[in-house]
């Protein structure tokens, strides 16, 4: 068996550490030079945003050095897009970008003016086209204005829906808006005949099952035109006033 002499392990030693230095330095200059440029890009995971409107987000232009674009600043980039909440970024050889996004989905809207979508963080901003209202409750009380500066109400009206979807998900499509006040819990109007529903703030799955279980009788569905008022704010009863003709 061939063992070499310190002096020759020496020499051997220093010729792959000087050539993987060579070939180190050799990959970085060819991955960073501009023998690769972007002329693709690849969106996915938009569903309300146009890939447009991403792509110029992202600051990143067409044609140039894919190695010399910084994932972290086009991903700071995108974040600074208020409808985006997350996204990841991939170069992908010998000229593509991916982006995944994935945006902020509604559970509220309201009107001031204009359309706003609300998020479950309480986010407003405005309504993109693609974005659907008819499924979604209306908030309404408030204005953008106020809310900017105590989101309390809109914070209650979010967890008061994720309480009626984990209830009862086809009670949503019973109730026409949410109306919220600095004072007061958020209180109900049923699409059909326009009646308040008052729920108080205690014991709300029970108080909101109550709630579905009555308003899917037939005879209580039948009567809800002529009803004025349902207040389940008090405990064991429920109190129903009719309209006065």
């Amino acid at each position: 068996m061939f063992y070499p002499s310190p002096r020759e392990a020496l020499i051997w030693a220093v010729m792959f550490i000087g050539f993987y230095i060579v070939y180190s330095i050799g990959m970085q200059l060819f991955f960073r030079s501009d023998f690769f440029r972007v002329e693709h890009m690849e969106i996915s995971g938009n569903h309300y945003l146009e890939p447009e409107d991403i792509t110029e987000s992202s600051g990143i232009e067409i044609q140039q050095a894919l190695f010399r674009m910084s994932i972290e600043d086009v991903t700071s980039n995108l974040m600074e897009n208020k409808y985006i909440r997350a996204a990841n970024v991939a170069r992908s050889l010998p000229a593509t970008v991916r982006i995944d996004v994935r945006e902020r989905v509604p559970v509220l809207y309201m009107i001031d003016k204009s359309i706003y979508m609300v998020d479950e963080a309480g986010v407003m901003l405005k309504r993109l086209p693609r974005m659907p209202v008819s499924n979604l409750p209306l908030v309404t009380g408030l204005t953008v204005a106020e809310l900017d500066e105590d989101r309390t109400p809109l914070f209650q009206a979010i967890e008061l829906v994720r309480k009626i979807r984990e209830v009862d998900e086809k009670l949503l499509s019973l109730i026409s808006e949410i109306n919220i006040n600095k004072d007061r819990w958020p209180e109900l109007y049923l699409v059909r005949g326009g009646a308040v529903v008052r729920l108080g703030n205690e014991n709300l799955y029970q108080r909101l099952f109550i709630l579905s279980e009555f308003l899917n009788k037939k005879p209580v569905a039948d009567m809800l035109p002529t009803v004025q008022r349902i207040d389940l704010s008090f405990k064991d009863r429920i109190i129903v006033q009719k309209k006065v003709n």
